[in-house]
């Protein structure tokens, strides 16, 4: 009886050890996610940060006919300061689902007396047709998807598109099919 016991809890052991492993390379360094993704076949994403904490990896994780599929869509580099995940969310662009990622940096510049503490980037990702994301727009595509709060004679002027319900509505108004 206690053979079967053993046998019962490696199994259960395995089969929640294969799920904890599905999306990324280390679940202990997951900041968001991982998030179910209907585009795929127990498709999931989720984001995690590398080991020096610097940096943001963005990996897609599902079932093939081959096995596990799990690769790393993007990387979010350190720049004057670590990449800080702000939001993701799902949302039309044109009129094709897309994963939208919000993220922020603490810059800390300043200029002619103004102060620029944060600087944003808005990322969308739609899913090609050979079962990967790709990059879709971004501040090359659309100079509105990126910015700085500003701290002028101590008064902060936010960046327009700091929140997801803001990004959303601005990305539905201007890529409506």
């Amino acid at each position: 009886m206690s053979y079967l016991i053993i046998i019962f809890f490696s199994f259960i052991t395995l089969v929640f050890s294969s799920f904890s492993q599905a999306c990324g390379d280390n679940p202990n360094a997951i900041i968001q996610g991982p998030f179910k993704d209907s585009a795929f076949n127990d498709g999931v994403v989720c984001f995690q940060n590398t080991p020096d904490k610097r940096n943001i990896m963005f990996y897609l994780s599902y079932m093939s006919k081959d096995g596990i599929y799990n690769e790393v869509v993007d990387t979010y580099y350190y720049s004057d300061a670590p990449a800080e995940l702000m939001s993701v969310f799902f949302s039309p662009v044109n009129g094709e689902k897309n994963i939208v990622v919000l993220l922020r940096w603490n810059v800390n510049y300043e200029s002619n007396g103004i102060q620029y503490p944060y600087f944003y980037e808005i990322k969308t990702y739609q899913k090609e047709n050979n079962n990967r994301y790709k990059l879709n727009l971004d501040s090359n595509k659309d100079t509105q998807l990126s910015g700085y709060q500003i701290n002028k004679n101590g008064k902060i002027i936010n960046y327009p598109l700091d929140n997801a319900g803001k990004i959303k509505s601005y990305l539905i108004e201007k890529y409506r099919p």
